[in-house]
């Protein structure tokens, strides 16, 4: 997959986005009454469960299987690690956040749990010496946006190679080794902010637009949860009685667009040959 300059793809979806150039697509228009559980090579593979005091939440596209931890604040999707994310809606950035790491070694949850197996090594601890098993990599960029009708909307587990804050992974805010390990000569902090890396580079976001890439803890995934009028986050953003309306590409402004284009869609735009 080669991609064009980011400041030239940019600058082509905003020209797309308003030419009404998308009537005039190959790509069939559709639209979902819920959260697909399988879209453009992407899957969801369990919900949101943001009450780490209630019992896990239930994936209604999943027939309610497969739900997430008690606590998890996104549903999960699934797909390769470095795959493109779009922004759902038109979109004010608020805050970012990144606590990536080269190596996470601790248990935090039963998803870590299950996929333990995959992409770790044996490493020795930083202080004490002993053998750890550990995680990589461990990709923790957060992105919390505002959408224009007061909709709080989440992503987090991408890559620290986000356009929206270009000083994540960099200076004084490059990735720690460790995650939860606090060893000497690492930067202190386990969480960064926009603040701390240099700020954000691009606040407002067209529907559209690339907002980050899908990141790698535990396995490739990321993850996102949608906050209705600010009444809290839903427990799960696919839940069909919230009405929430989605749409393969940007044609309807009350509708959401599914995070992840298919290639199709992207080589029709010129994003990939």
């Amino acid at each position: 997959m080669k991609k064009l300059s980011l400041y030239f793809f940019l600058v082509l979806m905003f020209s797309l986005f308003n030419s009404h150039s998308f009537a005039e697509t190959k790509i069939k228009y559709k639209t979902y009454k819920k959260l697909p559980c399988k879209f453009n090579g992407a899957r969801v593979t369990a919900t949101a469960s943001p009450n780490e005091y209630k019992p896990m939440g239930r994936a209604v596209c999943l027939k309610n299987k497969k739900a997430g931890y008690s606590g998890k604040m996104g549903t999960s999707i699934e797909i390769r690690r470095g795959t493109p994310v779009f922004a759902i809606k038109d979109m004010e950035l608020m805050f970012a956040t990144d606590y990536s790491s080269e190596f996470s070694c601790k248990i935090n949850n039963l998803s870590q749990v299950r996929h333990k197996g995959e992409k770790n090594k044996i490493l020795s601890h930083p202080i004490t010496g002993e053998k750890i098993r550990c995680r990589y990599p461990f990709d923790g960029v957060s992105l919390q946006f505002k959408t224009w009708d007061n909709d709080i909307v989440l992503f987090y587990h991408l890559m620290p190679n986000t356009p929206l804050v270009p000083g994540f992974g960099k200076g004084k805010c490059k990735i720690r080794k460790f995650y939860q390990i606090e060893i000497p000569n690492q930067r202190s902090k386990i969480k960064v902010y926009d603040s701390d890396c240099g700020g954000i580079k691009k606040k407002f976001i067209k529907k559209g637009e690339i907002i980050g890439y899908v990141g790698h803890a535990t396995n490739d995934h990321v993850s996102f949860n949608i906050s209705p009028k600010q009444k809290g986050f839903l427990n799960s953003p696919e839940k069909k009685e919230h009405g929430l309306l989605w749409e393969n590409y940007p044609k309807n402004p009350n509708a959401f667009l599914l995070p992840i284009m298919s290639k199709k869609y992207l080589k029709e735009i010129g994003y990939i040959d």
